[in-house]
């Protein structure tokens, strides 16, 4: 049975580092990889009838955070079945517990000491919801000292 993961993203390379870091205590055969990003959307009837997910990832996430995706999905195939982003739309707690429910999320990642950037228009901050969640938590921070020599290693992780 495959684990579902969720961990959000700001479409920045350094929101991938948690993915990196889980599955080095990474106990399950192989899991799913749910990255997620809240956005606004708009009111607009057409907005809404034409609404596509696949035009907004290459809008929001740009070419090298796509390309690095699908480099790290290559690199840590098989420990991942695989790995999607996904956007949030909901406005309240119980429209997110649903988006868990829906996808089957078993687990929220939470990096720890990750600045997120929501500046995209229509970007907005998941953190909330995820620490609300009724879904199994886990918090991940690793060492980011570029003058170790154990760069990017898992420092802490934890159940919460």
């Amino acid at each position: 049975m495959s684990t579902t993961i969720l961990i959000p993203t700001d479409f920045k390379v350094s929101s991938l580092e948690p993915l990196k870091a889980l599955l080095q205590f990474q106990a399950e055969d192989s899991i799913n990889v749910l990255l997620v990003h809240g956005i606004y959307l708009s009111n607009s009837i057409s907005d809404l009838l034409f609404f596509d997910q696949s035009d907004l990832k290459i809008e929001m996430a740009g070419k090298e955070y796509l390309s690095k995706l699908y480099d790290l999905e290559k690199e840590l195939t098989p420990k991942v079945a695989s790995i999607q982003v996904v956007f949030f739309t909901g406005f309240t707690q119980s429209s997110f517990e649903q988006f868990t429910e829906t996808n089957k999320i078993d687990r929220i990642i939470i990096p720890y000491e990750l600045n997120f950037d929501w500046s995209h228009k229509k970007s907005m901050d998941v953190i909330p919801f995820l620490q609300k969640s009724k879904v199994k938590k886990q918090l991940i921070a690793w060492d980011n000292n570029q003058y170790s020599n154990k760069s990017n290693q898992i420092i802490v992780t934890s159940l919460i």
